[in-house]
């Protein structure tokens, strides 16, 4: 099996450089750094925590650099996919404006769904009334500028 190491920002040692960089707000923290892993596989046997977002497929979270937990979930016999330069990522502590981000229902997340109008999304609970959202990195500069502008409505 032949790795596509340029594909992984972490593989060609390049600088990171979000998305949503050009978005100044209050409202959300970027956490697009963190790194981010695809999994398919039996997720029965996955002891990372994950957030489930298929039959037979997870992404599963950490807090950088993805190449140990990479490497370890290929030895298990998982099909792994570094998704950490394909998803930007907001942290959002704003519970009332979330529901006006997505029809989902909050208290049963995580989940993937609909955010900002039809976006694709990732959205986990991260307790103390913050929430995680990923999306498609080449939407994320749209996603938080739509951000920015509802709490600026919710603040009026």
């Amino acid at each position: 099996m032949s790795q596509l190491a340029f594909l992984s920002a972490h593989e060609a040692d390049a600088p990171s450089v979000s998305p949503l960089r050009h978005v100044e707000s209050d409202v959300f923290a970027d956490v697009s750094a963190l790194g981010k892993l695809e999994v398919r596989g039996d997720l029965e046997t996955l002891t990372d925590e994950a957030i489930v977002i298929g039959p037979r497929r997870a992404l599963v979270v950490t807090g950088g650099d993805v190449r140990e937990t990479r490497d370890r979930l290929i030895r298990q016999g998982f099909r792994v996919y570094d998704q950490t330069a394909a998803l930007a990522a907001l942290e959002i502590d704003d519970e009332r404006l979330l529901r006006r981000l997505t029809e989902l229902d909050l208290e049963a997340l995580p989940a993937a769904g609909a955010i900002a109008r039809g976006v694709p999304a990732v959205i986990e609970r991260r307790g103390d009334g913050r929430f995680r959202v990923f999306v498609a990195q080449e939407l994320g500069h749209y996603v938080a500028e739509v951000i920015a502008d509802l709490a600026v409505g919710l603040r009026s």
